[in-house]
């Protein structure tokens, strides 16, 4: 059931991608609630660094591979695919905390509309861009 979820998130992010940005290069990548890359298409991701902040959000810096981008992506997107609790699926988001830039993007993940301290908030997340 995980991977069918991943898979239909990765579908939709494409699709939105194809159509926005037709003779543009996409690159997709999944990152685990720990930092660490578990696929990516193309290889374009160098490193990732989780920043735990808790009860409040974790922050990952997204490294690219340098070179892979001659100027920063036109459209980045981000969606959290963290299934691990009930807590995650109901309240569990993703954003980018900064503009893409040439060499990197964060992004943040965090819990929101529960009446709860959020603890942990580190998820796993499917990251898009286009070029």
């Amino acid at each position: 059931m995980n991977f069918i979820k991943i898979v239909g998130a990765v579908l939709v992010l494409a699709a939105t991608g194809s159509f926005a940005y037709a003779d543009s290069r996409i690159f997709t990548a999944s990152v685990d609630n720990k930092g660490q890359v578990i696929a990516q298409s193309p290889q374009w991701l160098k490193e990732v660094k989780l920043t735990a902040q808790p009860d409040y959000f974790s922050e990952y810096k997204v490294r690219f591979v340098p070179g892979v981008f001659k100027q920063p992506p036109r459209f980045c997107n981000v969606s959290v695919t963290d299934v691990s609790s009930n807590d995650h699926i109901f309240y569990g988001h993703a954003k980018l905390g900064s503009l893409p830039a040439i060499n990197y993007v964060n992004v943040l993940t965090l819990r929101v509309g529960d009446n709860k301290p959020a603890g942990d908030s580190s998820m796993g997340f499917m990251l898009m861009c286009v070029e």
